[in-house]
C-alpha cells in the first residue's frame, strides 16, 4: 500500500470534497475519496505517480473520520501512461479506461505505441492486484489506442471508475464522530446520498430539509439546487452538526 512521507504537525481538517486525496492523523496510507462515498486504496507508488506528481494535496483527516469512511477497492493505473505486465506471466497490456486491459500482440505495435524505448514503459502488477483490472478485446492496430489520448480524456480517478461529479456521498457515523465529513463543497446541481453505518437511528435535520428516521444502513437522498451554505444536524443526536456548501 502507497504511504506519504511523514510529515510533523500536520493540520487536521473535517472539511474534504470528492476527488480529494486523503490520509489519518496516525497513518501514512493514502486513499482517494470517491463520489459514493467511499475510500480508493493506491495499491504502491507506481500507480499512485500515474495520476499524481506528488502529495502536496493530500488532506490530512482524523483517524476517526478516516475509518468510518468504508474502502471500496483499489485504484488502478491511469489509462494509457504504462503498459503493464503480471509478474508471472510475460504478455504485455496497455490500460484502457476503466481499468481494461487491452493485449499488445506485437513487439512492433508496442513500439509504434511507446516509442523505441518502449520495454522501459511497462510496470509489472503484482499478482494479487491484478484482479482489479477486466481484460478487454486484443489490440492490434495503434489507430485503436492513443496513448496521450486516453490519458488526456481520464483526468480524475472518479471518472476512470464511471463516477458522476454529480454525486456526493456522506457517512452518518457514530454520536463521537458525527457526520464524515463534516464540511462539503459540492456543484449546484449534486445529489447527496447519506448513508446511517451507526447501529443507531439517526436523522438528517435542518430548515430546508429532514430525512425522519434513519435505520442502520438507510439512506437519504437530497439535490442542491440552490446556491449556499445548508447546516444540518441530527435532532436524534443534536451535538452531531455538519455543513454543505454549494457553488456554481
Amino acid at each position: 500500500m502507497l504511504v506519504a512521507p511523514l510529515t510533523s504537525h500536520a493540520a487536521v481538517t473535517e472539511s474534504f470534497n470528492p476527488g480529494d486525496l486523503i490520509k489519518g492523523q496516525s497513518f501514512s496510507s493514502v486513499y482517494y475519496f470517491a463520489p459514493d462515498g467511499k475510500r480508493y486504496v493506491f495499491p504502491n507508488e507506481k500507480t499512485y505517480f500515474t495520476w499524481f506528481t506528488n502529495f502536496d494535496g493530500v488532506k490530512t483527516i482524523s483517524d476517526a473520520s478516516l475509518g468510518a469512511i468504508p474502502i471500496g477497492g483499489n485504484v488502478t493505473y491511469r489509462p494509457g501512461v504504462k503498459m503493464v505486465k503480471i509478474t508471472t506471466d510475460p504478455q504485455v497490456y496497455v490500460v484502457d479506461q476503466g481499468g481494461v486491459l487491452r493485449h499488445v500482440d506485437s513487439e512492433q505495435l508496442a513500439q509504434t505505441l511507446y516509442g523505441l524505448n518502449w520495454n522501459n514503459q511497462i510496470d509489472d502488477i503484482p499478482d494479487p492486484f491484478f484482479i482489479n483490472y477486466k481484460r478487454g478485446a486484443a489490440l492490434t492496430l495503434a489507430s485503436d489506442f492513443v496513448p496521450s489520448d486516453v490519458t488526456t480524456q481520464t483526468t480524475t480517478i472518479g471518472e476512470d471508475k464511471q463516477m458522476t461529479f454529480q454525486d456526493a456521498s456522506i457517512t452518518i457515523s457514530s454520536t463521537e464522530n458525527g457526520f464524515v465529513p463534516k464540511n462539503m463543497t459540492i456543484k449546484k446541481g449534486t445529489t447527496v446520498t447519506w448513508t446511517n453505518r451507526d447501529n443507531h437511528t439517526h436523522d438528517v435535520s435542518s430548515d430546508a430539509f429532514n430525512s425522519g428516521e434513519l435505520a442502520g444502513s438507510a439512506t437519504y437522498q437530497r439535490t442542491f439546487n440552490s446556491v449556499g451554505s445548508f447546516t444540518y444536524h441530527d435532532s436524534v443526536h443534536p451535538s452531531m452538526t455538519a455543513t454543505i456548501n454549494v457553488v456554481n
